[in-house]
């Protein structure tokens, strides 16, 4: 088993309705050797509930780290995938459970991961969804296909421990190629350096909120490392210079 890689590889709990979720999902977790729970804005946590629920995982909420927004919960991160229901707005490559657990485990080998959850009641919105570049859907009844939050963490993180068991380097086609990526701040500092010179050189209008969508989706698709991250950076540097 990969503890190295497990150790490395956080799941996020988002706006989390049901604090017994919160302990049973710690319970699911501790199960599966998997020990990193970050929790983004809970409505009710700490809580009496998720002590009971979490049985005998109690010291997996003693560590746990609560903080005010996604970006905070996976800045530190490389690889960044949610778990959805089924597609949103904002669209995402889909992986299935044991896709995911092995690009998890890869990355994880060398940086911290991420694997985030939405609310009980409507699942992860498009403004968490932005930080993601994959999301991956568990196959249920097409009729009924929506699982509770806890449940999920429980079918993923069994993902992840099997594949932990597992000396596997590839998925359909994806081999992790040991380069430097970039975290999900740095990423975010390279949307938000993008969004400013565009309107500085005016070639976006205001709210043209699909252009920068579409932008945000390439520079996800191309997953550049932290090379080209940079190189992205000094051009659009350089672009603000000229322009002065």
């Amino acid at each position: 088993m990969n503890t190295v890689s497990l150790a490395n590889i956080r799941i996020v709990l988002v706006r989390t309705f049901h604090p017994g979720n919160i302990g049973s999902a710690a319970r699911s977790m501790k199960t599966m050797g998997l020990s990193d729970l970050c929790l983004v804005s809970p409505r009710d946590f700490p809580n009496p509930e998720a002590n009971k629920m979490a049985a005998g995982a109690e010291n997996m909420l003693n560590d746990i780290r609560t903080v005010d927004s996604l970006s905070d919960a996976i800045a530190d991160c490389t690889t960044v995938i949610a778990s959805t229901a089924r597609p949103r707005g904002y669209d995402l490559p889909e992986l299935d459970p044991e896709q995911a657990a092995q690009m998890l485990l890869d990355s994880a080998s060398i940086s911290p991961v991420a694997l985030i959850f939405g609310p009980e009641r409507m699942g992860l919105h498009n403004d968490d969804l932005k930080f993601a570049k994959y999301r991956v859907t568990i196959p249920a009844n097409p009729d009924y296909s929506s699982l509770n939050m806890a449940a999920a963490v429980q079918t993923l993180s069994y993902e992840i421990f099997k594949a932990s068991r597992a000396d596997i380097n590839k998925i359909s086609g994806h081999q992790f190629s040991g380069r430097e990526l970039p975290t999900a701040a740095d990423i975010e500092r390279l949307h938000i350096h993008l969004e400013k010179v565009l309107h500085d050189i005016k070639f976006l209008r205001p709210h043209q909120g699909e252009t920068l969508q579409r932008l945000h989706n390439l520079i996800s698709r191309a997953e550049p490392d932290v090379l080209e991250t940079n190189i992205i950076r000094g051009i659009l540097t350089a672009i603000e210079k000229s322009t002065k």
